[in-house]
């Protein structure tokens, strides 16, 4: 069972598959992000792919995850001297000290998550003042409503903007924004993706979808209606919360 879900990771963000998740997730997660953190922290890391971006903003980054095997995909795929470690830990349960962080991500670490909360507060725990976390989580509102194509795990969870922006707020992070991700519904791309067989038909599929996601995302009747929340929250400093909370 490790090996296939090992292969399933090198398969994910391998070709064409690998250029439609940079130019739509990682695009619109990492356009949130300024260089010059001394520490980023990635939850839920996967195969390290997020934990390798940050090193390029970060003097050093840090992925975690339950998933060994994908801990140890990550690991062999670590250039040797490369500002990048990888631990097995849960994301409501960090073993680091309080305000070790100056980044937090989290993508695709909350699709199945009934409370942000628990995560939330170890996030902001571990953040330094002026720390940004930027996650991601399925949008109630997406458009179209088509469950039959989301292609989404058993017991994944939808949320809204409103209960989004309330559970970051009540574990002491501030939203400085919030965007959405449009993807074509899973289901059907990626059977016409593995249907198409030929690798120069797939990337013609994967550019059309890129580019019909992007007009979408640029309308402003649809500009919250992605099939994916992006959230980008900071923790303020002890004076501006004081001042908040008067």
């Amino acid at each position: 069972m490790q090996q296939v879900g090992t292969a399933r990771l090198e398969r994910k963000y391998l070709g064409s598959r690998g250029v439609y998740f940079s130019k739509t997730e990682d695009r619109a997660v990492l356009r949130g992000i300024s260089a010059g953190a001394k520490c980023a922290l990635d939850l839920g890391t996967g195969a390290g792919r997020f934990a390798f971006l940050l090193a390029g903003y970060a003097e050093f980054a840090i992925g975690v995850d339950i998933s060994l095997d994908g801990l140890e995909l990550a690991k062999n795929r670590r250039p040797e001297g490369a500002r990048v470690a990888f631990a097995g830990m849960e994301g409501a349960a960090l073993g680091f000290r309080s305000e070790s962080f100056d980044l937090v991500t989290a993508v695709g670490t909350f699709e199945c998550t009934q409370d942000l909360r628990p995560i939330l507060r170890e996030v902001a725990r571990v953040l330094a003042a002026d720390g940004y976390v930027i996650f991601t989580c399925w949008n109630e509102a997406r458009w179209p409503k088509l469950e039959l194509l989301d292609r989404r795990v058993h017991g994944s969870v939808l949320w809204s903007a409103e209960d989004v922006r309330t559970q970051t707020e009540q574990c002491g992070l501030t939203v400085a924004g919030m965007e959405s991700i449009f993807f074509v519904p899973r289901r059907l791309l990626w059977w016409s993706y593995r249907s198409l067989v030929i690798e120069p038909l797939q990337r013609i599929l994967i550019a059309r979808s890129i580019s019909l996601e992007g007009r979408c995302s640029q309308s402003p009747a649809r500009a919250m209606a992605g099939r994916v929340l992006v959230v980008r929250a900071k923790k303020a400093r002890v004076n501006e919360s004081a001042n908040q909370n008067r």
